[in-house]
Protein backbone atom coordinates (compact mmCIF):
# COMPACT_ATOMS: atom_id res chain seq x y z
CA UNK A 1 0.00 0.00 0.00
CA UNK A 2 1.17 3.13 -1.25
CA UNK A 3 -0.64 5.86 1.00
CA UNK A 4 0.05 8.87 3.38
CA UNK A 5 -2.37 9.64 6.32
CA UNK A 6 -3.81 13.31 6.28
CA UNK A 7 -5.53 13.05 9.78
CA UNK A 8 -5.52 11.44 13.29
CA UNK A 9 -6.44 7.78 13.38
CA UNK A 10 -2.78 6.82 11.87
CA UNK A 11 -1.54 3.89 14.61
CA UNK A 12 -5.54 1.95 13.81
CA UNK A 13 -4.57 2.41 9.90
CA UNK A 14 -1.24 1.63 10.07
CA UNK A 15 -1.69 -1.54 12.16
CA UNK A 16 -4.12 -2.63 8.90
CA UNK A 17 -1.78 -1.02 6.65
CA UNK A 18 0.86 -4.11 7.57
CA UNK A 19 -2.14 -7.03 8.07
CA UNK A 20 -2.85 -6.06 4.14
CA UNK A 21 0.31 -5.96 3.31
CA UNK A 22 0.34 -9.71 4.76
CA UNK A 23 -2.55 -10.49 3.15
CA UNK A 24 -5.25 -9.59 4.84
CA UNK A 25 -7.62 -6.56 3.25
CA UNK A 26 -7.11 -3.29 4.67
CA UNK A 27 -9.76 -2.93 7.28
CA UNK A 28 -10.85 0.87 7.86
CA UNK A 29 -12.63 0.81 11.49
CA UNK A 30 -12.62 4.95 11.90
CA UNK A 31 -13.12 7.64 9.50
CA UNK A 32 -10.02 8.04 7.91
CA UNK A 33 -8.65 10.00 4.71
CA UNK A 34 -5.40 9.06 2.84
CA UNK A 35 -2.98 10.43 0.42
CA UNK A 36 -2.34 7.83 -2.09
CA UNK A 37 -3.38 4.98 -3.86
CA UNK A 38 -4.41 1.79 -1.80
CA UNK A 39 -3.02 -1.63 -3.74
CA UNK A 40 -5.10 -3.79 -1.29
CA UNK A 41 -8.15 -5.25 -0.27
CA UNK A 42 -10.30 -2.82 1.40
CA UNK A 43 -13.18 -3.18 3.80
CA UNK A 44 -14.89 -0.13 5.18
CA UNK A 45 -16.66 -0.53 8.45
CA UNK A 46 -20.02 0.78 9.24
CA UNK A 47 -20.68 4.52 9.27
CA UNK A 48 -17.17 5.12 8.86
CA UNK A 49 -16.33 7.34 6.19
CA UNK A 50 -13.07 7.29 4.03
CA UNK A 51 -11.45 9.90 1.52
CA UNK A 52 -8.84 8.28 -0.91
CA UNK A 53 -7.00 10.80 -2.86
CA UNK A 54 -5.77 8.27 -5.16
CA UNK A 55 -6.92 5.16 -6.64
CA UNK A 56 -8.51 2.13 -5.03
CA UNK A 57 -6.64 -1.10 -6.73
CA UNK A 58 -8.16 -3.81 -4.64
CA UNK A 59 -11.55 -5.13 -4.45
CA UNK A 60 -13.73 -2.70 -2.21
CA UNK A 61 -16.54 -3.50 0.59
CA UNK A 62 -18.58 -0.85 1.95
CA UNK A 63 -21.02 -1.85 4.82
CA UNK A 64 -23.94 -0.09 5.77
CA UNK A 65 -23.80 3.94 5.91
CA UNK A 66 -20.17 3.93 5.37
CA UNK A 67 -19.10 6.97 2.61
CA UNK A 68 -16.39 6.21 0.37
CA UNK A 69 -14.79 9.20 -1.91
CA UNK A 70 -12.59 7.90 -4.37
CA UNK A 71 -10.88 11.09 -6.62
CA UNK A 72 -9.24 8.49 -8.69
CA UNK A 73 -10.48 5.35 -10.02
CA UNK A 74 -11.48 1.91 -8.37
CA UNK A 75 -10.34 -0.75 -10.23
CA UNK A 76 -11.44 -3.95 -8.23
CA UNK A 77 -14.61 -5.59 -7.39
CA UNK A 78 -17.31 -3.38 -5.66
CA UNK A 79 -19.33 -4.62 -2.85
CA UNK A 80 -22.00 -1.72 -1.82
CA UNK A 81 -24.13 -3.02 1.39
CA UNK A 82 -25.87 -0.03 2.04
CA UNK A 83 -23.41 2.53 1.85
CA UNK A 84 -22.26 5.05 -0.54
CA UNK A 85 -19.74 5.25 -2.75
CA UNK A 86 -18.60 8.53 -5.03
CA UNK A 87 -15.64 8.22 -7.25
CA UNK A 88 -14.40 11.14 -9.39
CA UNK A 89 -12.24 9.60 -11.69
CA UNK A 90 -9.70 12.53 -12.22
CA UNK A 91 -6.76 11.48 -14.47
CA UNK A 92 -4.16 13.36 -11.77
CA UNK A 93 -5.61 11.77 -8.57
CA UNK A 94 -4.00 13.46 -5.66
CA UNK A 95 -0.99 11.29 -4.01
CA UNK A 96 1.86 11.86 -1.68
CA UNK A 97 5.79 10.61 -2.54
CA UNK A 98 9.18 11.53 -1.36
CA UNK A 99 12.79 11.04 -2.57
CA UNK A 100 16.13 12.01 -0.47
CA UNK A 101 17.38 11.78 2.55
CA UNK A 102 14.71 11.85 5.80
CA UNK A 103 13.44 15.42 6.50
CA UNK A 104 14.88 15.62 9.60
CA UNK A 105 18.30 15.54 7.99
CA UNK A 106 18.01 17.08 5.09
CA UNK A 107 19.35 20.63 4.24
CA UNK A 108 15.49 21.74 2.85
CA UNK A 109 12.77 20.71 2.02
CA UNK A 110 11.20 20.83 -1.66
CA UNK A 111 7.82 20.63 -2.37
CA UNK A 112 6.64 20.26 -5.76
CA UNK A 113 2.78 20.71 -6.69
CA UNK A 114 2.04 18.43 -9.29
CA UNK A 115 -1.92 19.51 -9.28
CA UNK A 116 -0.41 23.00 -10.31
CA UNK A 117 2.17 21.39 -12.73
CA UNK A 118 -0.75 19.86 -14.41
CA UNK A 119 -2.78 22.60 -14.73
CA UNK A 120 -0.18 24.70 -16.18
CA UNK A 121 0.71 21.91 -18.97
CA UNK A 122 -3.82 22.27 -19.68
CA UNK A 123 -3.11 25.71 -19.71
CA UNK A 124 -0.40 25.78 -21.94
CA UNK A 125 -2.07 23.09 -24.44
CA UNK A 126 -5.26 25.94 -24.37
CA UNK A 127 -2.90 28.72 -26.31
CA UNK A 128 -2.81 26.53 -29.22
CA UNK A 129 -4.25 23.90 -32.00
CA UNK A 130 -1.29 21.74 -31.98
CA UNK A 131 -0.02 19.07 -30.38
CA UNK A 132 1.36 20.50 -26.65
CA UNK A 133 5.23 18.26 -26.27
CA UNK A 134 6.74 18.58 -22.64
CA UNK A 135 10.26 19.74 -22.30
CA UNK A 136 11.56 17.26 -19.51
CA UNK A 137 15.30 17.98 -19.83
CA UNK A 138 17.43 18.62 -17.07
CA UNK A 139 16.01 16.27 -14.71
CA UNK A 140 12.83 18.41 -15.81
CA UNK A 141 14.68 21.58 -14.67
CA UNK A 142 15.85 19.60 -11.84
CA UNK A 143 12.12 19.00 -10.34
CA UNK A 144 12.60 15.25 -11.07
CA UNK A 145 12.13 14.06 -14.15
CA UNK A 146 10.27 10.65 -13.33
CA UNK A 147 7.75 11.92 -11.21
CA UNK A 148 7.17 14.92 -13.43
CA UNK A 149 6.79 12.97 -16.82
CA UNK A 150 4.44 10.47 -15.27
CA UNK A 151 1.89 13.39 -13.73
CA UNK A 152 2.19 15.05 -17.76
CA UNK A 153 1.57 11.47 -18.88
CA UNK A 154 -1.67 11.05 -16.98
CA UNK A 155 -2.21 14.31 -18.20
CA UNK A 156 -2.43 13.55 -21.54
CA UNK A 157 1.36 14.66 -23.02
CA UNK A 158 2.37 12.40 -25.62
CA UNK A 159 5.35 13.55 -26.51
CA UNK A 160 8.21 14.60 -24.46
CA UNK A 161 11.90 16.20 -24.89
CA UNK A 162 14.70 14.69 -22.81
CA UNK A 163 18.38 15.79 -22.68
CA UNK A 164 20.12 12.45 -22.76
CA UNK A 165 19.39 8.16 -22.79
CA UNK A 166 19.58 8.09 -19.35
CA UNK A 167 16.59 10.52 -19.00
CA UNK A 168 15.23 9.06 -21.59
CA UNK A 169 15.03 5.73 -19.50
CA UNK A 170 13.38 7.75 -16.98
CA UNK A 171 10.34 8.78 -19.07
CA UNK A 172 9.97 5.44 -20.80
CA UNK A 173 9.31 3.80 -17.42
CA UNK A 174 6.48 6.25 -16.58
CA UNK A 175 5.10 6.68 -20.41
CA UNK A 176 5.17 3.83 -22.15
CA UNK A 177 3.70 4.84 -25.34
CA UNK A 178 5.29 8.12 -25.25
CA UNK A 179 7.12 9.78 -28.37
CA UNK A 180 10.54 10.79 -26.85
CA UNK A 181 13.32 13.16 -28.63
CA UNK A 182 16.65 13.22 -27.42
CA UNK A 183 18.24 16.82 -27.48
CA UNK A 184 21.75 16.01 -27.16
CA UNK A 185 21.43 13.70 -30.56
CA UNK A 186 22.69 10.50 -31.77
CA UNK A 187 26.82 9.20 -31.03
CA UNK A 188 28.76 6.72 -32.78
CA UNK A 189 27.56 3.11 -30.91
CA UNK A 190 24.26 4.28 -29.49
CA UNK A 191 21.52 3.04 -32.25
CA UNK A 192 21.12 0.33 -29.93
CA UNK A 193 20.44 1.83 -26.94
CA UNK A 194 17.98 4.19 -28.97
CA UNK A 195 16.31 1.26 -30.40
CA UNK A 196 16.05 -0.46 -27.09
CA UNK A 197 13.90 2.53 -25.55
CA UNK A 198 12.33 3.22 -28.68
CA UNK A 199 14.03 7.10 -28.19
CA UNK A 200 14.29 8.82 -31.57
CA UNK A 201 17.74 11.69 -31.62
CA UNK A 202 17.78 15.01 -32.66
CA UNK A 203 20.06 15.21 -35.41
CA UNK A 204 21.87 18.53 -35.03
CA UNK A 205 24.86 18.39 -37.77
CA UNK A 206 25.74 16.53 -40.60
CA UNK A 207 27.92 13.81 -38.61
CA UNK A 208 25.43 12.61 -36.57
CA UNK A 209 23.02 11.99 -39.47
CA UNK A 210 25.59 9.76 -41.22
CA UNK A 211 25.75 8.20 -38.42
CA UNK A 212 21.99 7.33 -37.54
CA UNK A 213 21.93 6.45 -41.38
CA UNK A 214 24.61 3.65 -40.86
CA UNK A 215 22.77 2.35 -38.13
CA UNK A 216 19.34 2.58 -39.30
CA UNK A 217 20.22 0.57 -42.82
CA UNK A 218 22.52 -2.04 -41.03
CA UNK A 219 19.83 -3.05 -38.24
CA UNK A 220 16.77 -2.25 -40.22
CA UNK A 221 15.91 -0.04 -37.55
CA UNK A 222 12.14 1.56 -38.15
CA UNK A 223 12.51 4.33 -35.48
CA UNK A 224 12.59 8.10 -36.53
CA UNK A 225 14.50 11.17 -35.66
CA UNK A 226 14.01 14.78 -35.74
CA UNK A 227 16.21 17.43 -37.83
CA UNK A 228 16.94 20.62 -35.64
CA UNK A 229 18.03 23.24 -37.85
CA UNK A 230 19.80 26.75 -36.98
CA UNK A 231 17.09 29.46 -38.15
CA UNK A 232 18.68 32.46 -36.31
CA UNK A 233 21.63 32.90 -34.23
CA UNK A 234 21.68 30.15 -32.06
CA UNK A 235 24.80 28.17 -33.43
CA UNK A 236 23.60 24.95 -32.44
CA UNK A 237 21.81 22.59 -35.23
CA UNK A 238 22.33 22.10 -39.42
CA UNK A 239 22.34 25.39 -41.32
CA UNK A 240 20.03 26.11 -43.49
CA UNK A 241 22.02 25.08 -46.30
CA UNK A 242 22.91 21.91 -44.90
CA UNK A 243 18.95 21.25 -44.07
CA UNK A 244 18.37 22.47 -47.98
CA UNK A 245 20.70 20.18 -49.18
CA UNK A 246 19.14 16.87 -47.25
CA UNK A 247 15.30 17.61 -48.06
CA UNK A 248 15.60 15.49 -51.16
CA UNK A 249 15.47 12.63 -49.13
CA UNK A 250 12.28 12.84 -48.21
CA UNK A 251 11.16 11.60 -51.22
CA UNK A 252 12.68 8.44 -50.44
CA UNK A 253 9.79 6.01 -49.15
CA UNK A 254 11.86 5.62 -45.62
CA UNK A 255 13.66 8.85 -45.05
CA UNK A 256 13.09 8.62 -41.13
CA UNK A 257 12.69 12.17 -40.57
CA UNK A 258 9.54 12.47 -38.20
CA UNK A 259 9.97 16.18 -37.11
CA UNK A 260 11.79 19.18 -38.51
CA UNK A 261 12.52 20.86 -35.21
CA UNK A 262 14.28 24.53 -34.57
CA UNK A 263 13.78 27.49 -32.04
CA UNK A 264 13.14 31.36 -31.59
CA UNK A 265 15.95 32.78 -30.27
CA UNK A 266 13.98 35.87 -28.90
CA UNK A 267 10.56 34.82 -28.43
CA UNK A 268 10.44 36.54 -24.70
CA UNK A 269 10.98 39.57 -26.50
CA UNK A 270 7.27 39.42 -28.26
CA UNK A 271 7.70 42.60 -30.08
CA UNK A 272 11.36 41.80 -30.87
CA UNK A 273 11.49 41.90 -35.62
CA UNK A 274 13.92 38.79 -35.09
CA UNK A 275 11.00 36.74 -34.71
CA UNK A 276 9.40 37.22 -37.39
CA UNK A 277 12.42 36.92 -39.62
CA UNK A 278 13.33 33.31 -37.65
CA UNK A 279 9.51 32.40 -38.64
CA UNK A 280 9.44 33.15 -42.45
CA UNK A 281 12.54 31.39 -42.50
CA UNK A 282 11.42 28.32 -41.50
CA UNK A 283 7.95 28.55 -43.36
CA UNK A 284 10.51 28.81 -46.36
CA UNK A 285 12.46 25.63 -44.90
CA UNK A 286 9.03 23.49 -44.53
CA UNK A 287 8.19 23.88 -47.91
CA UNK A 288 11.54 21.71 -49.13
CA UNK A 289 10.02 19.68 -46.32
CA UNK A 290 6.47 18.46 -47.29
CA UNK A 291 4.70 16.41 -44.66
CA UNK A 292 6.95 16.48 -42.19
CA UNK A 293 5.68 17.86 -38.72
CA UNK A 294 7.32 20.90 -37.56
CA UNK A 295 8.47 22.66 -34.44
CA UNK A 296 9.21 26.04 -33.61
CA UNK A 297 7.50 27.60 -30.54
CA UNK A 298 9.39 26.95 -27.06
CA UNK A 299 7.05 28.11 -23.68
CA UNK A 300 7.11 31.89 -24.97
CA UNK A 301 7.21 31.16 -28.45
CA UNK A 302 3.31 29.46 -27.60
CA UNK A 303 1.98 33.17 -26.24
CA UNK A 304 3.08 34.72 -30.11
CA UNK A 305 0.26 33.55 -31.65
CA UNK A 306 -0.87 30.71 -34.43
CA UNK A 307 1.83 31.76 -36.82
CA UNK A 308 4.48 30.59 -34.44
CA UNK A 309 2.78 26.92 -33.53
CA UNK A 310 2.91 24.56 -36.65
CA UNK A 311 2.11 20.79 -35.98
CA UNK A 312 3.96 20.72 -32.62
CA UNK A 313 4.44 23.45 -29.40
CA UNK A 314 7.19 22.39 -26.52
CA UNK A 315 6.29 23.65 -23.48
CA UNK A 316 9.50 23.88 -20.97
CA UNK A 317 10.37 26.18 -18.51
CA UNK A 318 6.42 27.44 -17.95
CA UNK A 319 5.12 24.09 -16.65
CA UNK A 320 7.25 24.70 -13.29
CA UNK A 321 6.03 28.20 -12.93
CA UNK A 322 8.70 30.44 -14.88
CA UNK A 323 6.86 33.56 -16.39
CA UNK A 324 6.80 32.80 -20.25
CA UNK A 325 6.21 36.28 -20.48
CA UNK A 326 8.17 38.31 -19.52
CA UNK A 327 7.44 41.66 -18.43
CA UNK A 328 3.46 40.62 -18.60
CA UNK A 329 1.28 38.98 -15.57
CA UNK A 330 2.32 35.17 -14.99
CA UNK A 331 -0.10 32.97 -16.12
CA UNK A 332 1.60 30.04 -14.95
CA UNK A 333 0.42 28.67 -11.55
CA UNK A 334 3.90 28.22 -9.02
CA UNK A 335 4.91 24.66 -8.92
CA UNK A 336 8.10 24.33 -6.60
CA UNK A 337 8.51 25.70 -2.69
CA UNK A 338 11.57 25.81 -1.18
CA UNK A 339 12.36 25.80 2.61
CA UNK A 340 15.26 25.56 4.87
CA UNK A 341 16.00 25.43 9.17
CA UNK A 342 17.77 28.48 10.86
CA UNK A 343 20.84 26.79 12.13
CA UNK A 344 22.12 29.49 14.30
CA UNK A 345 21.29 32.94 14.99
CA UNK A 346 24.60 35.42 15.58
CA UNK A 347 25.02 38.80 16.79
CA UNK A 348 26.79 40.83 14.35
CA UNK A 349 30.82 41.48 15.44
CA UNK A 350 30.75 38.08 18.06
CA UNK A 351 33.53 35.11 16.14
CA UNK A 352 32.33 33.73 13.02
CA UNK A 353 33.28 30.35 11.36
CA UNK A 354 31.73 30.51 8.25
CA UNK A 355 33.52 33.15 6.09
CA UNK A 356 29.92 34.13 4.78
CA UNK A 357 29.03 35.15 7.86
CA UNK A 358 32.24 37.14 8.97
CA UNK A 359 31.70 38.83 5.50
CA UNK A 360 28.16 39.85 6.27
CA UNK A 361 29.12 40.86 9.41
CA UNK A 362 31.65 43.52 7.91
CA UNK A 363 29.28 44.33 5.28
CA UNK A 364 26.40 45.58 7.91
CA UNK A 365 30.03 47.22 10.23
CA UNK A 366 28.59 50.48 9.09
CA UNK A 367 25.53 50.76 10.95
CA UNK A 368 25.22 51.62 14.57
CA UNK A 369 22.15 49.73 15.32
CA UNK A 370 22.75 45.80 16.65
CA UNK A 371 22.59 43.80 13.70
CA UNK A 372 21.36 40.07 13.99
CA UNK A 373 22.14 37.59 11.38
CA UNK A 374 20.54 33.78 10.87
CA UNK A 375 22.41 31.15 8.93
CA UNK A 376 20.21 29.08 6.86
CA UNK A 377 21.02 25.72 6.29
CA UNK A 378 21.81 25.60 2.52
CA UNK A 379 24.13 27.11 0.39
CA UNK A 380 25.87 27.19 -3.23
CA UNK A 381 25.90 23.36 -2.57
CA UNK A 382 22.19 23.17 -3.42
CA UNK A 383 21.57 25.54 -6.39
CA UNK A 384 21.35 28.79 -4.21
CA UNK A 385 22.53 31.76 -6.33
CA UNK A 386 24.61 34.20 -5.62
CA UNK A 387 23.35 38.17 -5.05
CA UNK A 388 23.55 39.91 -8.16
CA UNK A 389 25.99 42.78 -8.34
CA UNK A 390 23.55 45.39 -10.19
CA UNK A 391 20.17 43.22 -9.28
CA UNK A 392 16.89 45.05 -9.85
CA UNK A 393 16.37 43.78 -6.27
CA UNK A 394 18.46 42.01 -3.08
CA UNK A 395 17.81 38.78 -3.07
CA UNK A 396 14.79 38.15 0.03
CA UNK A 397 13.47 35.43 2.09
CA UNK A 398 10.11 35.00 4.15
CA UNK A 399 10.29 34.19 7.88
CA UNK A 400 7.25 33.83 9.75
CA UNK A 401 5.27 36.14 7.04
CA UNK A 402 8.43 38.81 7.02
CA UNK A 403 10.63 39.02 3.83
CA UNK A 404 14.12 39.45 5.40
CA UNK A 405 17.08 40.36 3.07
CA UNK A 406 19.99 37.98 2.32
CA UNK A 407 23.05 39.44 3.76
CA UNK A 408 26.07 38.28 1.54
CA UNK A 409 26.75 35.48 -0.87
CA UNK A 410 25.94 32.01 0.68
CA UNK A 411 29.12 29.72 1.73
CA UNK A 412 28.91 26.40 0.31
CA UNK A 413 26.75 25.18 2.90
CA UNK A 414 25.01 28.26 4.34
CA UNK A 415 23.09 31.17 4.21
CA UNK A 416 23.28 34.55 5.81
CA UNK A 417 19.99 35.78 6.32
CA UNK A 418 19.44 39.88 7.52
CA UNK A 419 17.05 39.24 10.86
CA UNK A 420 17.31 42.44 12.57
CA UNK A 421 13.95 43.48 11.93
CA UNK A 422 12.31 40.08 12.84
CA UNK A 423 11.09 39.21 16.22
CA UNK A 424 13.67 37.23 18.37
CA UNK A 425 10.93 34.71 18.90
CA UNK A 426 10.23 34.03 15.18
CA UNK A 427 13.78 34.04 13.86
CA UNK A 428 15.35 31.70 16.24
CA UNK A 429 17.38 28.19 15.90
CA UNK A 430 15.05 25.84 14.20
CA UNK A 431 12.06 28.08 12.31
CA UNK A 432 11.53 27.53 8.91
CA UNK A 433 12.77 29.86 6.22
CA UNK A 434 10.74 30.22 3.26
CA UNK A 435 13.34 30.75 0.18
CA UNK A 436 11.06 30.07 -2.76
CA UNK A 437 7.25 30.37 -2.01
CA UNK A 438 4.32 32.57 0.16
CA UNK A 439 5.44 35.06 -2.35
CA UNK A 440 8.94 34.79 -3.56
CA UNK A 441 8.79 33.49 -7.00
CA UNK A 442 11.32 31.83 -9.07
CA UNK A 443 11.77 35.03 -11.47
CA UNK A 444 12.06 37.11 -8.24
CA UNK A 445 15.14 35.32 -7.38
CA UNK A 446 16.54 35.14 -10.92
CA UNK A 447 16.21 38.76 -11.07
CA UNK A 448 17.86 39.32 -7.84
CA UNK A 449 20.88 37.11 -9.52
CA UNK A 450 21.18 38.19 -12.74
CA UNK A 451 19.93 34.94 -13.76
CA UNK A 452 16.95 33.15 -15.62
CA UNK A 453 14.05 30.76 -13.99
CA UNK A 454 15.13 27.83 -16.06
CA UNK A 455 19.01 27.82 -14.67
CA UNK A 456 17.56 28.32 -10.69
CA UNK A 457 15.11 25.39 -11.45
CA UNK A 458 18.22 23.23 -13.11
CA UNK A 459 20.85 23.94 -10.33
CA UNK A 460 18.51 22.76 -7.40
CA UNK A 461 20.79 20.17 -5.23
CA UNK A 462 19.33 16.79 -4.64
CA UNK A 463 20.35 17.43 -0.66
CA UNK A 464 16.50 18.32 -0.64
CA UNK A 465 13.46 16.22 0.97
CA UNK A 466 11.57 15.90 -1.70
CA UNK A 467 7.82 16.23 -1.47
CA UNK A 468 5.87 15.38 -4.85
CA UNK A 469 2.21 16.26 -4.42
CA UNK A 470 -1.02 17.03 -5.45
CA UNK A 471 -4.46 18.55 -4.56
Amino acid sequence: MSAVLARADESAIAGAAASAMQGAPLLISSSSEVHGSIASDTIVQRNCTLHVRGNLLGSLIIEPGANVVVDGSVDGRITNKGGRLLVHNKGLAAFVSVEGPPEAEACGILKINLTNLAANYERLTKQTQAECAAVVRADAYGCGIAPVAGALRKSGCKTFFVSNLPEARSVRAVAPGAIIYVLNGFYSGGGAAFADINARPVINCAIELAEWDVFVSTQAWDGGCALNVDTGDSGLGLSLEEATAFAPRVQMLSHGIALLLSRLNHAAAPNDARNARQLETFRELRRFYPGIPASIADSSGIFLGSRAHCDLVRAGSALYGVNPTPGATNLMLPVIELKARIVQVRELGAPASQNGAKKAARNASGSKRRTRLALVSLGQADGYPRPAINGRAPLQVVIGGERCRVAATPTIDLLPIDVTDVDCSVARFGATVTLIGDGVAIDDLAAASGSTGREILSRLGRRFHRIYYAT
